[in-house]
């Protein structure tokens, strides 16, 4: 038998991906299963994205590139960041990735040492903590409070002793799995934070055109030169633009890095695929209304899911979302009541009444779930009248 790599012996798929792999199989044997564990918008990719991919095959261009990706795409990605989120970005600062969460791995392979360290505020999404494992590093959490609102509250951190192999922290806003979008104020004191310890930051801001309330959404690298050269920003198309099967999405940060970045990724994966690349220009074109008819509608859920919610608040608790499309859902006065743990409730909850979320453990934080609204008005109604059923059978 083959012995597995120390690196990978342990490693597990993700939980997310676990689940909707259960809700397709129940929905093969015939079930009416509504999956809420996906972050995966279900509107189409918009129609100019698809004719540029379509007609660029045509057009010959299913070749290799280079590595960093296409010239005329690393200028339009720079062109797009320095207009809308503040920060002046040089194409040679661009690496074009197979979606941000390879974007994310190839980061993370660049930055950590084995026996390093990496700081996560958290509840925080599923896949960090098993990248930075896979570096050989370890993972120390910042904890996130629901009383604040599961944002990062820097003095709540004073008394925790930061040991000297913690080399950098990931922040992500708009954040999975709470929804929660961090103000500006709120970023500039966790990045000085941050830069007082001499610390690297990945900041993951795939969710940045998804937020409500009329709020705005901040880059780390726009918060001046010194946050800019330690922060390495990761963003793509995914989800602003239903493109989670594209796999796209880029890297910024200052040229030698992304130099580094992309010789290891010639050496994995060699490029992103070329006919992407090339309608993802035609994407960087696009008007931000195309963005925004599809956060209209996710809000008009966002909304819904809030007014449910709010009827079963002697089962539950939640975080008001403003960003991405998620919410974030304190189960414990349920749960503990009925000795089960979140795990447990999600799989019955998707065996007995066939309606998939994912278990908050997964995210770091127990007796809680998290729920996806990337999904229609009607699904979301059948959803939420299963849950009530569920509850309070």
């Amino acid at each position: 038998m083959l012995k597995l790599a120390n690196r990978v012996s342990t490693l597990k798929s993700s939980s997310i991906m676990e689940i909707s792999a259960k809700a397709a199989q129940l929905k093969a044997q015939g079930y009416e299963v509504i999956s809420l564990a996906a972050g995966e918008p279900d509107f189409n990719t918009p129609q100019p994205i698809q004719a540029a991919a379509t007609l660029a095959m045509k057009e010959g261009i299913t070749k290799y590139t280079p590595a960093a990706g296409f010239q005329a795409l690393r200028e339009a990605i720079a062109k797009k960041v320095t207009k809308e989120n503040s920060y002046s970005v040089d194409p040679e600062e661009v690496l074009v990735t197979s979606g941000a969460k390879h974007g994310l791995y190839l980061t993370l392979q660049c930055l950590v040492n084995p026996g390093e360290a990496v700081l996560i505020p958290t509840p925080a999404w599923v896949s960090y903590r098993p990248m930075i494992e896979l570096a050989g590093a370890s993972v120390i959490p910042l904890p996130l409070y629901e009383e604040d609102g599961y944002r990062p509250n820097v003095d709540r951190w004073k008394g925790m002793a930061i040991p000297p192999n913690a080399k950098g922290i990931i922040i992500n806003s708009p954040n999975n799995p709470t929804g929660v979008v961090y103000s500006r104020e709120e970023l500039i004191k966790l990045t000085g934070w941050a830069l007082q310890r001499n610390l690297w930051i990945i900041s993951d801001e795939i969710y940045e055109k998804i937020v409500y309330d009329n709020l705005a959404h901040t880059s780390v690298a726009a918060l001046g030169p010194e946050a800019k050269r330690a922060t390495i920003t990761i963003s793509g198309f995914s989800k602003s633009y239903a493109m989670t099967g594209w796999r796209f999405g880029w890297a910024i940060a200052d040229k030698p890095f992304i130099t580094k970045m992309a010789a290891l990724q010639s050496q994995s994966n060699s490029h992103v695929t070329s006919f992407v690349q090339w309608a993802a220009i035609t994407a960087c074109d696009l008007p931000e209304s195309v963005a925004g008819s599809m956060v209209a509608e996710f809000d008009k859920r966002r909304r819904y899911c809030m007014e449910r919610l709010d009827k079963l608040s002697q089962h539950l608790s939640y975080t008001r979302p403003t960003g991405a499309f998620y919410i974030f859902i304190n189960l414990s006065k349920w749960l503990i009541a009925n000795k089960m743990t979140d795990l447990e409730f999600c799989k019955d909850l998707l065996e007995i009444a066939h309606v998939g979320m994912v278990p908050g453990s997964s995210f770091g934080k127990e007796h809680t779930i998290r729920m996806s609204y990337a999904t229609n008005l009607e699904n979301l109604t059948k959803a939420f009248d299963r849950l009530e059923s569920f509850l309070t059978r």
